[in-house]
């Protein structure tokens, strides 16, 4: 590796080669420019006009193209993308998006219901969204409920096809199927803040907002039990499955559950003025805080006693989310989904 120019080049932003030239578009200058690809020499602005910023630049000659047979994804079957196998090979490979999968005639892509999804809930509607997928972002309406709704609580079941979500609007917990999109109510009340899921035992955890404390309802027999009680209103919480562990935040603090345990481990920090939202992350081993008022997110490495910012100076965020590696957030008054 060697240095052809130094000091030149003030923001390269785009780069093509051509026989011995290098191009490239630079934003600071608002030009583009082009050298000896092996010294540097022949410096020289191309292209530069008065408010115009050059972004991506790609280089069309006879030379550059290629001939040969055609390309056996011409009129292809395939119904999202076609991978044409190395020459001298005329054949090809059908292939999806990471949330599909290919049927059984191996061209067209389809729904997996082993594929993780992400839900995304306005006042009134469910969607289940793909965020990175190849192309456009992928969503759909997955259910809807009636007037008067606001939606403000999502917990998913990992298991099977079920959610639960708070309707403020009409005061109940709801049990929504994702594939038929039925809605069942669970419980009634105005006293349901953050709700949580255990698949293995088919609890339900929910944040009593006038008693200042977290339920647990067991969806097998109805039966509900003070999990924990505080001092203080929790703010957020959220069941950890991996670790048995339910997590619970509050002012200044995170506290760390057992169930029937009166032994509590309490993270304290100063950092932490209203975590409202909480997710854990098995791949990272962490739970992840939103805290509004602070306008930051910070982790817990799970076993550890400190508390680490992730993200600073950032809105108001009101609920997250974890999938495949990624954190996924949305603020306060946003129309937006940040990761």
């Amino acid at each position: 590796r060697r240095v052809i120019l130094d000091m030149v080049a003030k923001h390269p932003f785009s780069m093509a080669v051509f026989e011995d030239s290098l191009y490239w578009s630079d934003w600071e200058m608002q030009e583009i420019v082009s050298c000896n690809k092996f010294n540097g020499k022949d410096f020289k602005t191309l292209v530069k006009e008065a408010g115009i910023r050059p972004m991506g630049i790609t280089l069309a000659h006879p030379l550059l193209i290629q001939s040969g047979p055609p390309s056996p994804c011409v009129d292809s079957p395939c119904s999202h993308v076609c991978l044409p196998k190395p020459l001298p090979s005329t054949e090809f490979t059908c292939a999806c998006p990471s949330h599909l999968v290919l049927d059984s005639a191996g061209t067209a892509c389809e729904d997996s219901s082993l594929t993780s999804t992400l839900l995304l809930s306005t006042s009134t509607h469910i969607y289940s969204l793909h965020p990175q997928t190849i192309g456009l972002t992928s969503h759909k309406a997955i259910g809807s409920i009636p007037s008067p709704g606001l939606l403000t609580s999502l917990a998913a079941n990992s298991v099977d096809s079920m959610v639960y979500f708070v309707n403020r609007g009409a005061e109940q917990i709801l049990a929504m199927d994702r594939e038929t999109g039925s809605v069942n109510p669970v419980m009634y009340g105005d006293q349901f803040g953050a709700i949580s899921y255990d698949p293995f035992s088919n609890n339900l955890f929910w944040v009593d907002v006038h008693k200042m404390s977290v339920v647990v309802h067991s969806l097998s027999s109805s039966a509900n039990m003070v999990a924990v009680s505080s001092t203080s209103s929790p703010l957020s919480m959220v069941f950890v499955p991996e670790k048995n562990r339910l997590v619970v935040g509050e002012n200044g603090k995170i506290s760390i559950v057992q169930l029937g345990n009166p032994d509590v481990q309490e993270i304290v920090s100063y950092k932490l003025s209203s975590p409202g939202s909480l997710v854990y992350s098995a791949q990272a081993d962490a739970v992840f805080i939103g805290d509004a008022a602070s306008r930051a997110i910070y982790r817990w490495d799970w076993g550890t006693e400190e508390v680490v910012p992730v993200l600073e100076n950032i809105g108001e965020v009101v609920s997250m989310a974890v999938k495949d590696g990624l954190l996924y957030w949305v603020e306060k008054s946003g129309t937006s989904l940040l990761w």
